[in-house]
């Protein structure tokens, strides 16, 4: 099949081209002559035609997963929470869980968290547990605590904290790994119920133009069968290419599988549809929770030279992003905070290559950090839609000054960062016209200094999110797939 799209303008530089597609392969791109023997022409009219979008970092099960779960995102009061979950309790049966997402206590007028006492007077027998919006924190009821092993003299994780009271009571509030155990808690998901999570979060992502997405958790319910579900998923036909990112304790920690095991089943997935990509670290926590580390203090806090969470020691931190490097894989680190970021590009310098590395998010960077991060010549991945749906929370936590100068894509790209945009879904919604709408034109209140141009924008959510998953960036140069849009 010999396709011929014409009168269209290209991304990068506006110019009128032609494209001839055949049996969903590029032959030719630009100005063409005179084509003929062709099956099909058409006219785009003027469009603007770019790639297809890639979505370099986000979370594919845990999107199809909360697809089921009770949506918090437009409750903007604690009674408005309170009263979602009462609904959604009293609609269950008995004996399930009540899971809810996009939970947000920085929409509240007092900033403050419910606590298990709230959800306890909804039910005292069903487990009831809210992840924050920015999935680094939840509310737990008691059921919820009991049923996850937790009682109340529980130590804090490594990496996470129980909050309590002045008595020293839970108060339900989990951060960061205690969220976790939590949240993660109740019946093992079996392999057929993540194939079906997938599916539908493929389908949503490729209503959107999306062809391939990077999975940045794989190994949060059981390694093993996760694996077994992308397989699964692309033999039953999902829409998008999925890469995976293996969380660095499922393999190297001490209840991993441990490398070799690895290695044996990754080997047995390389293919375009799916394939395991790299390994996963978390550095820091998320503004939305105060746990993100940052030099300084957060508002309405007392000042201290460093504020936030450091999951772990730069010294541990150094050593496992070694391991990962040295088995041969890409490392991918979580680092939206300065403090952690320092830590992080400290890391990859020790690792020998830091330019295989990837530094996901880095929300708050200083001139320096950025002209470091170019010269290691590392990847770096920004979610723009952050400051569209989570603006609220950041300035609350960080103050307007600060927040302003949040994601500073214009600085990186002036400075030469190998940067891609995502979404991080479903942190947010994970459109990537909105991401590409609130790069180039950032919402009021963030500096306008750090918007991007439209074709840099489309870039770095499509070629170049190809690039930093390790797959020949599409261009729609010949031998290409064709993948495309317009806008």
């Amino acid at each position: 099949m010999r396709e011929l799209y014409r009168n269209f303008r290209w991304f990068e530089d506006d110019s009128p081209q032609s494209m001839l597609v055949e049996n969903g392969v590029v032959l030719e791109r630009g100005v063409l002559g005179e084509i003929n023997s062709v099956d099909a022409s058409f006219d785009l009219e003027g469009a603007l035609l770019h790639p297809a979008f890639v979505d370099s970092h986000c979370h594919i099960l845990p999107t199809g997963l909360d697809l089921q779960k009770l949506n918090l995102g437009s409750c903007d009061t604690p009674e408005e929470v309170l009263q979602a979950v009462a609904d959604r309790n009293q609609q269950m049966p008995e004996g399930e869980w009540l899971r809810a997402v996009l939970y947000d206590q920085t929409k509240f007028h007092s900033g403050e968290h419910l606590t298990r006492d709230d959800l306890d007077r909804i039910s005292a027998s069903r487990p009831i547990v809210l992840r924050h919006v920015n999935g680094h924190a939840s509310i737990a009821n008691t059921a919820a605590l009991l049923a996850a092993g937790v009682t109340e003299d529980e130590p804090d994780p490594a990496g996470g904290t129980f909050v309590r009271d002045a008595s020293g009571r839970i108060t339900g509030v989990l951060l960061e790994h205690a969220h976790e155990r939590v949240f993660d808690a109740g019946p093992k998901l079996r392999v057929d119920q993540m194939v079906e999570a997938i599916l539908a979060a493929g389908h949503k992502m490729s209503e959107l133009g999306i062809v391939a997405a990077s999975d940045m958790m794989t190994g949060r319910y059981d390694l093993l069968s996760e694996l077994d579900a992308y397989v699964e998923a692309a033999r039953q036909g999902c829409p998008i290419r999925t890469r995976l990112y293996v969380q660095w304790g499922t393999v190297f920690g001490p209840r991993g599988i441990g490398l070799d095991r690895f290695v044996e089943r990754a080997n047995t997935i390389k293919s375009d549809s799916v394939r395991v990509a790299g390994i996963k670290i978390f550095a820091d926590g998320a503004i939305g929770s105060k746990t993100a580390g940052i030099y300084g203090s957060y508002q309405d806090e007392s000042p201290s030279e460093t504020s936030g969470k450091l999951i772990y020691s730069p010294e541990r931190l150094i050593e496992m992003v070694k391991t990962a490097s040295d088995a041969g894989f890409q490392v991918c680190v979580h680092s939206i905070g300065d403090w952690s970021t320092d830590k992080v590009l400290d890391a990859f310098e020790a690792s020998g290559d830091p330019s295989r590395h990837r530094i996901e998010h880095v929300m708050l960077l200083s001139d320096a950090q950025i002209d470091r991060i170019a010269r290691l010549g590392c990847f770096a991945t920004m979610q723009p839609e952050f400051l569209m749906r989570l603006g609220h929370a950041y300035r609350r936590n960080l103050g307007e000054a600060r927040a302003a100068r949040l994601k500073r894509a214009n600085s990186c790209l002036k400075a030469g960062v190998k940067l891609s945009f995502s979404s991080d879904r479903p942190i947010v919604s994970g459109n990537p016209r909105d991401g590409i709408q609130t790069a180039t034109r950032r919402p009021e209140g963030f500096d306008s200094s750090e918007n991007v141009r439209l074709r840099d924008a489309l870039r770095l959510y499509s070629a170049s999110g190809d690039e930093v998953n390790g797959d020949h960036p599409s261009l729609l140069m010949p031998g290409q797939r064709a993948q495309w849009l317009t806008t």
